[in-house]
């Protein structure tokens, strides 16, 4: 008798191992098929299959140039083309001066250049005026710096804030921060594109001098000899099409 219960013991014991052995939840039964699919090769024939190349990081140079920078070229050639119109007489059988301005307002080309800080950190208004003063900047039109060239109505090239719309306040120079600057050229200009390119060059390298900030290019890269090299062909071929005089 005794003996008859330690088998049916035993036997209690054997099957329960088998019931948690053979019938585990569905859930984690799945979960270790797929752990040994993830495992499991299987023999392929010839070389293995090249991995799925990611796709190359987006660069400076997919973006756009900001609206607001375009929004001032396009504003300032029409008050430009406004002023020359308004100086100028008119026949009677001509357009009305509003309507050839919209048609001309936008500019040709654009070149630009960037100064932001190393660090992000923010130019203040009071640096950034001591900065465009000792680099030859004027404030003017648009609430934005120039550049100008003797005896010309237009800027060689302007200076707007990074921040949409893009202009300063002249009222607030103590008060306000910028994340950085843009230097931008409309050509054609009162001088050929390669001495807008070299003069705007120049003139950002002496004010990210000034405010211990890095200059960028046009794609918002660091500016390297090979872009700067580029940009000045550019600016020749620009010339040579409009049948400017060659310099530098």
């Amino acid at each position: 008798m005794e003996n008859l219960r330690l088998i049916l013991i035993l036997l209690g014991i054997i099957i329960l191992a088998a019931i948690v052995l053979f019938h585990k939840p569905q859930g984690e039964s799945r979960r270790n098929h797929q752990r040994w699919l993830g495992a499991r090769r299987e023999p392929q024939l010839g070389p293995p299959p090249e991995p799925d190349e990611p796709e190359p990081p987006r660069t400076g140079r997919d973006r756009e140039l900001p609206a607001s920078t375009a929004n001032l070229a396009a504003g300032l050639a029409s008050a430009r083309m406004l002023a020359r119109d308004e100086d100028s007489e008119l026949d009677e059988d001509d357009a009305e001066p509003s309507h050839r301005v919209h048609a001309r307002a936008a500019p040709e080309k654009i070149i630009s250049l960037y100064v932001q800080r190393k660090d992000d950190r923010p130019i203040k208004g009071t640096e950034l005026l001591d900065a465009a003063s000792r680099a030859g900047l004027d404030f003017g039109e648009m609430n934005i710096f120039h550049r100008l060239h003797e005896g010309a109505s237009d800027p060689v090239f302007s200076v707007a804030n990074l921040t949409a719309p893009g202009h300063f306040d002249p009222a607030s120079w103590e008060r306000f921060d910028t994340p950085g600057l843009t230097f931008f050229a409309t050509l054609p200009g009162p001088v050929s594109a390669l001495d807008a390119w070299d003069a705007m060059l120049a003139t950002a390298r002496r004010v990210g001098e000034l405010l211990d900030a890095d200059v960028l290019d046009d794609s918002r890269c660091l500016i390297s000899r090979q872009r700067i090299a580029q940009m000045r062909e550019d600016a020749r071929e620009y010339d040579r099409r409009h049948g400017l005089g060659k310099s530098g």
